[in-house]
């Protein structure tokens, strides 16, 4: 499987779940006219101001021009 063909410059995860979980977050994504990759992304990043808010994580550093 060839990914290079993507056009987009976010970095690329992998993860594995429960084909029921996966299942369920299709049917979400549809219901929100999302694709699964965006809702999850979307989840992700809700969860990483949660934790940056509740001090969990810390605030992101400062990026470097390069």
């Amino acid at each position: 499987m060839i990914f290079s063909d993507v056009a987009t410059n976010k970095a690329r995860l992998v993860a594995y779940c429960e084909p029921e979980v996966k299942e369920k977050l299709e049917r979400l994504a549809e219901s929100r006219l999302r694709s699964l990759s965006n809702l999850i992304e979307s989840i992700l990043v809700e969860e990483v101001a949660k934790a940056e808010a509740s001090g969990e994580l810390g605030t992101s550093p400062e990026r470097k021009s390069p």
